[in-house]
């Protein structure tokens, strides 16, 4: 048991290293120069235990943290994000603030604190928390449901047209047990953002990302049936038994944003490599190949995106396949990704769209850059580490694969989301708004995944190869283990290259202002497009995009023939066909 390290308000200098030992030297030489030294974060300290056959987490948890302003605050504010979910819910009890029981207040998401935190002083929080996670069902006993969220992995977008009530659901199975595993993402009270001497209240959209936190350290314990093998972010300090029936495993990671991360697994296998100095692990389930691909895909995504931008922070990187829902191929977490388990790679099971598999890891490894360490808000400015991510992975596919490889990722990967959204008669809109102003998953992938990523693109085109790099590094050192607003790329790019600041301006306005994705993004090939998607649904919506080049409506026989072969595996289709007046 490892309840609890820190014995006084003030971190020691054993805990101190104990923590920065999961940071390179040049992540910690990067937090020190943008934030603060190890020994001035936030540390929550969690010892809690997985119950899957009852769907719960329960635990207690240590808040450690010091006022670094120069005003008073009088309460301090935690965020329980599953509450924002359906089917779940995070709960917390027993409060006390240095060692004096307090009466806590709870509304949605918000946990309010009272506490009186002079400037430059310490507090600490202590208290009980119980979670109801979500069930997940295993894709494998439903190809049915395999085959729709394979269609909606390929587009997040596209789980809008599944017409399954799970496409639409908060979440993505990030707090669930499913039967091969459990997925804990934002799995336990944690620190609100806090800017401009105030806390962040807003509860999050209905669409894109939940969390939203300021980098602090955390040691986890987290306590499963024995068999299970746990998966996490940051230094793995050991799995032990500690009881006949239960086993703990601990973690501790320094410069995270929220929850640590953890994927459970009882059936699983495990492979870890060495690139230089960083750790790369990965989990998948036992009978797939997913750790070894999610490994070798790390490791190419990690020596192209350090080359072009900078060193990767971390000690180690965690990768796992674990059951997601409602669309999503992939998660993000400072030092952890998950990759859904429909995409990996298996035998016997469904063949993936090609290249997704790579493109989602890709993506995913690309966010310790762009939400890891360059933090945004995913509720404010959702495009701002979602579209460079999502560039970036095709950065990463034109250095593993060439330039037409990459070409044909834009085009399938990335552009398809705006290509779905318009098929769906949704408009094309302003890219740079608040997550809460798109009005459906569909609109929201679209212009985010879609649209928004495509601006990176005509800049690095004016920039060239070198001088796109040097922006990015420049974006990285101003705003690493900070929060970068929607303009903080430009501003860097016009430093770094003020000779063309005016049309890199005018680039960003026209691909995130304005509305000219009809006439800037090419429509896609429909016979490479058939080759991506392979047979079945993915043969079915390339007849449907060929009749698109030909402009063609919703009304042409051609149009409509195709939407009646994706019937049987889009049931929102058919609705449409019954009404083409609807949206």
């Amino acid at each position: 048991m490892i309840w609890l390290l820190l014995a006084a308000a003030a971190i020691t200098q054993e805990e101190v290293d104990l923590l920065a030992a999961s940071l390179r030297p040049e992540g910690r030489a990067e937090l020190e120069g943008n934030l603060a030294p190890v020994s001035q974060l936030p540390v929550c300290e969690v010892q809690a235990e997985l119950f899957p056959g009852q769907a719960r987490v329960e635990g207690q948890l240590r808040l450690t943290v010091r006022n670094r302003e120069q005003a008073p605050w009088s309460e301090v504010v935690l965020r329980t994000y599953p509450n924002a979910q359906r089917r779940t819910s995070l709960r917390v009890d027993s409060v006390q603030v240095d060692g004096k029981s307090i009466s806590a207040r709870s509304h949605g998401t918000v946990v309010s604190v009272p506490a009186h935190v002079a400037p430059g002083q310490w507090v600490v929080i202590s208290l009980q928390f119980h979670g109801s996670l979500r069930r997940l069902r295993e894709a494998d006993a439903d190809p049915q449901a395999q085959v729709e969220e394979m269609m909606a992995q390929f587009g997040p977008g596209l789980a809008a047209l599944s017409g399954r009530p799970k496409a639409l659901d908060r979440g993505y199975g990030t707090f669930a047990v499913s039967p091969s595993g459990a997925a804990l993402v934002d799995w336990y009270p944690q620190l609100a953002a806090r800017a401009h001497g105030a806390w962040d209240r807003e509860e999050p959209a209905a669409i894109g990302d939940v969390g939203h936190a300021d980098p602090g350290s955390a040691v986890v314990a987290l306590t499963v049936p024995k068999g299970w093998r746990v998966a996490g972010a940051g230094s793995a300090l050991g799995q032990h038994p500690t009881d006949a029936a239960h086993e703990q495993a601990t973690f501790a990671a320094a410069a995270i944003r929220g929850a640590l991360g953890i994927a459970a697994s009882f059936d699983y296998e495990e492979v870890a490599e060495d690139m230089g100095a960083v750790r790369v692990r990965a989990s998948s389930v036992h009978g797939h190949s997913g750790a070894k691909a999610l490994v070798s895909c790390a490791m190419s995504a990690l020596s192209s995106l350090q080359k072009r931008f900078g060193p990767y922070p971390w000690a180690t990187l965690t990768l796992a396949e674990v059951s997601l829902s409602g669309g999503a191929g992939g998660l993000e977490l400072p030092a952890m990704a998950l990759i859904g388990q429909g995409l990996a790679p298996r035998a016997g099971g469904p063949i993936a769209p090609s290249g997704l598999f790579e493109f989602t890891c890709y993506h995913e490894v690309a966010h310790q850059w762009w939400q890891a360490v360059v933090g945004s808000d995913p509720n404010r400015t959702p495009w701002v580490d979602e579209a460079l991510a999502q560039y970036s992975a095709a950065l990463v596919t034109e250095d593993v694969a060439g330039k037409a490889a990459a070409d044909q990722a834009l085009g399938t990967f990335v552009a398809l989301n705006y290509h779905g959204m318009r098929l769906a008669r949704l408009p094309d809109a302003k890219v740079a708004r608040a997550a809460g102003d798109f009005h459906s998953p569909l609109a929201y992938a679209g212009l985010i995944y879609g649209k928004a990523p495509l601006f990176f693109q005509k800049a690095r085109e004016l920039l060239g190869d070198d001088g796109f790099n040097q922006a990015a590094r420049a974006y990285r050192q101003a705003w690493a283990f900070r929060e970068a607003g929607g303009s903080s790329w430009l501003a860097a790019a016009q430093r770094t290259d003020p000779a063309h600041g005016a049309e890199i301006a005018a680039l960003q306005k026209r691909w995130w202002e304005e509305r000219h994705g009809d006439e800037d993004i090419p429509q896609p090939d429909a016979v490479g497009l058939m080759g991506a998607l392979g047979g079945g649904a993915g043969a079915s919506l390339s007849q449907l995009l060929r009749a698109m080049q030909g402009d063609a409506s919703m009304d042409d026989p051609q149009v409509r023939d195709a939407l009646k072969q994706l019937e049987r595996l889009m049931p929102e289709l058919s609705r449409m066909l019954q009404d083409p007046q609807s949206p």
